[in-house]
């Protein structure tokens, strides 16, 4: 069964893989012609040799190549807008080139290229990289119409939901879908429905196993009541599947923005996947961490010392403060904060959640909980790898028991490394009681599915203000 669930996710990424990799290589290829007739004299005046000069077209080439890395422009997926990638390169480097035209005519920098021969590069560069990506996607398209790389997907609720989202992926072959049968919903009405020559593989209950009978990539949810309770029932049926499910939303959930959503065939459903990862998560988060985390330790060190003698000189105990937490993929870990609590404050009570004018702080702790300083100790849980900067939180194995029980996608959040601070950290106070938990979990599910250096980015300037403005407690 493992390897056949192995077997199948690498059915599912490989095309998708090939797509992105013969992307990349059509924008190199694009940044090297473009280099070569306009870049390459100018640069050889300042490097007579050939290989330096491949060196400057390799650091050209990275340039472009990280930023449309981290604006998600190298994804597989057959779902790929042409006209919005063709939208977000076009921005991305003209942003890029009208910058380095400004600071050219300021003369704060000496650039060897003139703002006329850049101007030209980045003409060249985006023609013949947008024709080519153009003659990928399309080709793409092609493929698909003709029935090559398309998705399996199943349809649960045979019902007249199922056959209307079942009849709008039939008319846009284009899109990637397909159809391999219906299951029968729990809840789908006893008269029958015919499905015309979609085959009925089973009923809810078997889910499991006709997805791995069938090699099921996407299951689209087309639910008679489609309430919270039954669509986390079936998303605990299919975890640890390499599938993505997608739903039919109510107007509250397009409109909150607490889902990603996405058109397939004029119909906007939310999108989940259950096991995705992109580029910018399995490499450049990391690394950012580092990158930022190192320096900062450095830059707080001193006043690090000043906050560690306030804390001993109002209570007794240790200055940092050691707690188990549940980290990714369940690995428990000791978080690192500066005490900001009277010591041994829950021995009596037992794990308790944080609560307003708690009488357990100190006033040195109240002071470093509203500005946030309690957490910097947690940067050196960065550097052990058992966090990121951001994040969501991370928890008590107390806690993390608890609520699993509770909320069976609970354990999604352990999907990602723990951060110092996250999208529900600065969307919801902290966690008084079980409806808090509910409350944060869905920022913290928003931020999984969509996960990006820009959404990390947004979550750093807020916390930063946060902390300067004292909103914290």
């Amino acid at each position: 069964m493992i390897i056949k669930k192995l077997f199948q996710h690498y059915r599912i990424r490989v095309p998708k893989w090939i797509v992105s990799w013969m992307i990349f290589i059509s924008d190199s290829i694009s940044g090297y012609i473009a280099y070569s007739i306009v870049l390459q004299a100018v640069v050889a005046k300042t490097f007579p040799n050939y290989y330096e000069q491949i060196i400057v077209w390799i650091i050209f080439q990275l340039l472009w190549n990280s930023l449309f890395l981290l604006n998600g422009l190298y994804k597989g997926e057959f779902i790929v807008s042409r006209m919005f990638e063709i939208e977000t390169m076009i921005k991305i480097t003209f942003t890029i080139i009208v910058l380095y035209v400004f600071i050219d005519a300021l003369r704060f920098v000496n650039f060897p290229i003139n703002a006329r021969g850049m101007a030209r590069y980045w003409l060249i560069f985006m023609s013949i990289a947008l024709s080519m990506r153009f003659m990928i996607r399309s080709f793409q398209k092609y493929l698909l119409r003709n029935g090559v790389g398309r998705e399996k997907t199943i349809i649960l609720g045979k019902n007249r939901r199922g056959l209307s989202a079942a009849n709008y992926l039939f008319r846009h072959e284009d899109q990637g879908y397909d159809i391999v049968g219906f299951i029968k919903a729990l809840d789908d009405p006893t008269d029958e429905i015919n499905t015309g020559k979609i085959p009925v593989l089973g009923d809810e209950l078997n889910l499991g196993a006709i997805i791995r009978d069938n090699e099921v990539s996407d299951i689209v949810l087309a639910l008679e009541k489609p309430d919270h309770t039954r669509i986390l029932s079936i998303m605990g049926q299919v975890n640890g599947f390499p599938v993505t499910v997608k739903i039919v939303p109510d107007l509250y959930d397009v409109m909150s923005g607490l889902v990603r959503t996405q058109q397939i065939a004029g119909i906007p459903l939310i999108e989940i996947n259950l096991e995705y990862t992109n580029w910018y998560q399995r490499g450049l988060k990391k690394l950012l961490d580092l990158l930022l985390t190192i320096p900062f330790l450095m830059i707080v060190s001193p006043f690090a010392f000043v906050i560690a003698v306030a804390i001993k000189i109002e209570s007794k105990g240790p200055v940092l403060y050691k707690q188990e937490r549940v980290g990714k993929d369940f690995r428990k870990f000791k978080t690192i904060k500066f005490r900001s609590m009277h010591h041994n404050a829950e021995d009596k009570t037992g794990p308790m959640w944080a609560e307003q004018n708690d009488p357990r702080v100190t006033k040195v702790g109240r002071f470093l909980r509203r500005f946030r300083l309690d957490e910097v100790p947690q940067f050196i849980n960065v550097l052990k790898g058992d966090m990121s900067i951001i994040g969501p939180r991370p928890e008590r194995p107390y806690f993390v028991d608890k609520l699993s029980k509770e909320y069976p996608l609970y354990h999604r959040r352990l999907s990602v490394l723990p951060g110092i601070s996250g999208w529900s950290q600065i969307k919801h106070p902290y966690d008084e009681d079980i409806e808090g938990i509910r409350q944060k979990l869905k920022y913290d599910f928003y931020y999984i599915e969509n996960l990006s250096f820009g959404l990390d980015l947004k979550i750093m300037i807020s916390t930063i203000w946060v902390m300067f403005s004292g909103q914290g407690r």
